[in-house]
């Protein structure tokens, strides 16, 4: 008898023990969710919106079969924009839009910062993941006001800002790591130190903070900026992202932000002034305002490397506007074309009409793997250490179309560079306003014709 009671307590309490640590277990997880929530929230600024594409990428099917359109093939498919995307600080990781406004200096937003490094505070010069490579696990996110904003907020009046975020360089402690897997809900969340820029101070805060215009060499040309060294949020960070991109001691780092005063104008692969309008600006963009690459140009390519090295990222290539539908390499082809809504309602909106100046040569930059910021090799040959990078080591060998003697210090070519016509901005369309771009719509081409390098005045 005593046998049978002691039995039935012992399982009442073990069901009890079960039920509170399953109430238990809810609560918890009610709590992490809610701090989850609060933490994401409390890096939001307030009074802006973040400039978002699709909740899936739509470059992640850049490598299926379905955008292999070969080389001299005719086709009636449309030629469409598969994919958009602004650098706003040069060589960091890319934002991806839906909707890209087009000025005459390229896409909005595009390169308008550099970090740049120098000996002395007169000697600076810009990086990029050609020496550091980790610089493409820099991530960017922009933050724009919208109309409820108040006009008042002091982000609002810069016209927003940048959001920042760079791998912690050091060993984090257990709260910032236990932050870092909350956050991103994985236990193998690495933290990262984050720091917000803003996009365009008013003279007030410009004087206020003491920012002054500097000047830097990017290559072997001069360009200016407003430097943010000494913004406080933005000096406090500097010494960590030192420590990140392995930037010596004796070497100072700054950003450098382009301003309407420091544009600078194309020099070289000129288009006649007959079609563009006025001279072509650029902020901080290597060659030309507009990049752009046709997705089926990089499966050819791609298939030129060894096997240990395929499938080629078009993203290798950091261009504004990825294309899909034309046959590989017909691109270098074109001189003019226009961009229609993939409504088709050509009276809705201004029609983007582009000139295209040139290939694109390339340099070391698509060696680096995206995702992880590592320099990409070929498999070793017997008794060597490391293979060849790829894919510069193809590009040299396959992908040199115009003559070395022009353009000495190319790496081969892959994409175009382009100019926006003047034409885009007051004719073409009934709808004023703003003009942009938008994933899906169609590129009409109305001129065609042989490009080459290093031209000049009147011609391509």
């Amino acid at each position: 008898m005593l046998t049978a009671v002691f039995r039935a307590f012992v399982a009442s309490t073990d069901i009890n023990i079960l039920q509170g640590a399953l109430i238990l277990l809810g609560i918890t997880s009610l709590l992490l969710v809610g701090l989850r929530q609060y933490l994401l929230e409390s890096k939001k600024p307030r009074h802006l919106r973040e400039t978002l594409s699709a909740i899936r990428s739509n470059l992640a099917d850049e490598t299926d079969d379905k955008h292999n359109t070969p080389e001299g093939d005719v086709t009636s498919d449309p030629i469409r924009v598969k994919a958009l995307c602004i650098h706003p600080i040069k060589s960091c990781s890319p934002i991806e839009l839906q909707r890209a406004i087009l000025t005459k200096t390229g896409f909005a937003y595009d390169r308008c910062f550099s970090f740049v490094v120098g000996k002395t505070a007169e000697d600076w010069r810009f990086i990029s993941q050609r020496t550091k490579p980790g610089m493409a696990l820099i991530e960017q996110q922009l933050w724009l006001p919208n109309p409820k904003s108040d006009p008042e907020h002091e982000l609002v009046k810069m016209g927003g800002c940048l959001i920042v975020s760079f791998p912690h360089p050091g060993v984090p402690n257990l709260v910032t790591t236990a932050r870092a897997m909350l956050e991103e809900r994985s236990w193998s969340a690495k933290p990262r130190i984050s720091f917000t820029i803003p996009l365009k101070p008013t003279p007030d805060q410009i004087n206020r903070w003491g920012l002054r215009i500097k000047t830097f060499r990017l290559h072997d040309q001069p360009y200016s900026g407003l430097d943010y060294g000494d913004l406080p949020e933005v000096a406090a960070v500097l010494p960590k992202l030192k420590r990140y991109l392995h930037i010596r001691d004796k070497e100072h780092l700054t950003l450098m932000a382009c301003t309407p005063d420091t544009l600078s104008l194309t020099s070289t692969n000129l288009a006649p002034l007959a079609y563009i309008g006025t001279p072509a600006q650029k902020s901080y963009t290597d060659q030309q305002p507009l990049h752009l690459i046709n997705l089926p140009s990089v499966h050819a390519a791609s298939k030129l490397l060894p096997r240990e090295n395929q499938p080629l990222s078009a993203q290798r290539f950091r261009p504004n506007i990825f294309l899909t539908g034309a046959p590989a390499y017909s691109e270098e082809t074109w001189k003019r074309f226009r961009i229609l809504p993939r409504d088709g309602k050509l009276a809705s909106r201004n029609l983007p009409s582009i000139s295209v100046v040139c290939r694109t040569s390339r340099c070391t930059m698509p060696n680096v793997e995206p995702s992880t910021g590592h320099i990409s090799y070929e498999d070793a040959p017997l008794g060597r250490k490391r293979g060849k990078p790829q894919p510069s080591t193809m590009l040299v060998e396959r992908r040199m179309v115009e003559e070395r003697e022009a353009n000495p210090s190319a790496l081969g070519y892959m994409g175009v560079h382009c100019v926006v016509e003047d034409i885009s901005f007051g004719k073409g369309g009934d709808g004023g306003g703003e003009v942009f771009v938008e994933v899906g719509d169609e590129i009409e081409v109305f001129e065609t014709g042989e490009h080459y390098w290093g031209s000049t005045a009147g011609d391509y």
